[in-house]
């Protein structure tokens, strides 16, 4: 009897172990089958979500979107935004002490730390030293940005170096007219925003044709107005907050009176940090 005892009891251990494995079984799956629901809800809500954002910021929807809003909108919709900068020393750097001081690598750093989803905005700089308008458009530069096949242009009109080499004002619009039409034609869902140069010290300065540079910035001005080209005047912009900072001309140039220092290029970000955020 003692025998058939421990059999029964050997039998009943047993089935408690089976059945208590099936139950931790059964609890197993089923928690896991809403492990997984859960999950599948939440990435149907990101996703969700992340589509009602691609809607609000359709540029169709948005006729005066900021700049931010529309690069962040050509992040989520393609594999990364591309911004290509062209021009000579304001866009070079020239001034900085390293380029991530200029007011373009700033620029590149806010943007991606305003918003997640531009980590991969990528800014391409074609930016050369002592260039013209007219040396832009005869070194093919131009044909270099088209090759960016950029999201966004931003174009910085050479015109320092048009009143240092006495181009004249003809030939100082005829070349934005054919930078521009080049750009528009190669690159129409592109946008494009033009920047006049900084300020400078000598900006009173008359060349051997007798033109200052505030005579530059004018007839560039005349053109961009005509053709209803976005733009924006550094120039003056730059001056309006060195007023509000109580700072003077030559606190923000280098020793050479004409480019921008670290503390020149830090206002010139604030410039464009406040514009890309404008409706226009």
């Amino acid at each position: 009897m003692r025998k058939y005892g421990l059999i029964i009891i050997a039998g009943i251990c047993l089935a408690v172990l089976v059945f208590g494995h099936l139950h931790w079984k059964n609890t197993s799956q089923e928690a896991g089958v809403e492990a997984r629901e859960a999950a599948a809800k939440v990435k149907e809500k990101e996703k969700e979500e992340r589509e009602a954002l691609i809607e609000s910021l359709k540029p169709e929807n948005n006729k005066q979107q900021p700049l931010i809003d529309y690069l962040h909108y050509k992040s989520l919709t393609q594999e990364r935004a591309i911004v290509s900068l062209l021009g000579s020393n304001g866009i070079s750097g020239t001034g900085a002490s390293k380029t991530s001081n200029s007011w373009a690598g700033r620029l590149e750093k806010s943007l991606r730390a305003d918003r997640e989803d531009l980590e991969t905005l990528s800014f391409i700089n074609h930016g050369h030293e002592g260039y013209s308008t007219e040396d832009l458009v005869k070194g093919k530069k131009i044909e270099a940005v088209i090759q960016d096949d950029p999201d966004l242009i931003i174009f910085e009109n050479s015109l320092i170096n048009n009143h240092y080499q006495s181009l004249s004002l003809e030939q100082t619009e005829k070349d934005l007219e054919s930078i521009m039409t080049k750009l528009q034609k190669e690159l129409p869902n592109a946008k494009i925003l033009i920047l006049s140069p900084n300020p400078v010290a000598n900006g009173k300065t008359e060349n051997s044709l007798g033109l200052n540079y505030l005579d530059y910035i004018k007839a560039s001005e005349h053109v961009i107005k005509t053709n209803k080209w976005s733009y924006l005047n550094s120039k003056e912009e730059i001056e309006k907050k060195l007023s509000k900072k109580n700072m003077r001309l030559a606190d923000i140039l280098t020793n050479d009176n004409i480019h921008p220092n670290d503390q020149g290029h830090y206002i010139w970000f604030e410039v464009l940090q406040q514009y890309f955020k404008l409706r226009k």
